[in-house]
């Protein structure tokens, strides 16, 4: 039998948990709804991607166009995987803009954070390096070119960026990643460079 210093010491826990438990039930529903839209998020831009290396940049500028109020909606989140969508946006985003000649947007007109964007550009030059594989395979080495200078510049002033991995996680790596890519391509336009006599 419980004492009556315990009872009292306990009196209302009961209530008291049930509440927590009811606030934290309605804070994880919000979170699995939050996780699935960026999932979605996710899918649609890998999606997007897809299309613009199929050279559907139309198509693919729709997706990203209709995920975009998703997106901007996610700018008042602090979540990882809200992070992972925002960044798959801006690798996206950054893609189509290369491959049609035109200026990166800023990351502010984009309602996306520094560290998610700044990881979203190192990711794109991955799939930049897919492209230039693409063009030189086509023998467009003016394309292939541009693309390798787009690649290397945005590397080179990536570079020089000291952040903790706690601020931006995962940044050292990917950049390490995006060092070597750099370096195949320029070794793979130099053989093909001379391969064809250019």
């Amino acid at each position: 039998m419980f004492s009556t210093l315990i009872l009292s010491i306990m009196t209302g826990i009961s209530g008291i948990i049930e509440n927590a438990s009811a606030e934290l039930t309605k804070k994880e529903g919000s979170y699995l709804k939050i996780r699935s839209k960026s999932e979605e998020a996710v899918r649609i831009c890998g999606r997007a991607m897809q299309l613009a290396h199929a050279g559907k940049t139309a198509e693919s500028k729709k997706m990203l166009d209709d995920i975009k109020p998703t997106i901007n909606g996610f700018s008042k989140l602090d979540h990882s995987c809200v992070q992972v969508a925002q960044q798959e946006y801006t690798e996206a985003l950054i893609l189509l803009h290369m491959l049609e000649g035109t200026p990166i947007p800023d990351y502010k007109s984009l309602n996306i954070p520094p560290d998610a964007y700044l990881l979203g550009l190192s990711d794109a030059l991955g799939e930049l390096r897919r492209e230039i594989i693409e063009h030189m395979r086509k023998d467009d080495y003016k394309k292939a070119t541009i693309l390798f200078e787009g690649m290397s510049e945005a590397y080179e002033l990536l570079l020089p960026l000291r952040f903790s991995n706690s601020t931006l996680p995962g940044f050292r790596r990917k950049l390490d990643v995006a060092r070597s890519l750099v370096e195949q391509c320029r070794r793979d336009l130099l053989m093909f460079k001379i391969s064809k006599g250019l």
